[in-house]
Formats: structure tokens, C-alpha cells, sequence
């Protein structure tokens, strides 16, 4: 049995759990297909994606984590601007 954390984690995974959290911090929500351009989109054009990403263990769960905390605070501080 796979456990929420360990499991490989898709680009639209990805985008459920970061509209989760931005629907919690009030924040409009993001379409599935841009986490796929910050991942697999940008892997595929020879660039780095924005968050890390692997066709064999999915969307790296650390950096997923850390791109979500600067998003959320970014918004955050535009909004108080």
C-alpha cells in the first residue's frame, strides 16, 4: 500500500494539492495544464522545469513543496500591496 508522501506525485496531483492550499489561503485556483508546463512541458523543451521533475518517480515532492511556499507568499504579499 502507497502512502500520500512516498507515492509518485503527477503534474495534475500536483495542481490538486496546490488548489487545495490556495483555496485555503484564498488565492484563485491554477488550471492542471500549468503544472504540466512547469514540469513536463519544460523538461521536454530541453529547459529545467520549475519543479523538478522525473518521468520515472513524478514531480519531486520537496521541491514541489518549496515552489508552493514561495508561490503562496508571493501571492500573499501582492494582495497586501
Amino acid at each position: 500500500m502507497s502512502d500520500s508522501t512516498t507515492s509518485n506525485l503527477t503534474p495534475y496531483g500536483a495542481s490538486v494539492l496546490a488548489n487545495t492550499r490556495f483555496k485555503e489561503e484564498g488565492i484563485n485556483p491554477i488550471p492542471p495544464q500549468m503544472m504540466y508546463n512547469y514540469t513536463t512541458a519544460k523538461l521536454r523543451a530541453g529547459k529545467n522545469p520549475l519543479i523538478k521533475f522525473s518521468p520515472e518517480t513524478g514531480v519531486d515532492r520537496v521541491d514541489f513543496e518549496r515552489w508552493l511556499e514561495r508561490y503562496v507568499a508571493k501571492k500573499n504579499a501582492s494582495v497586501q500591496s
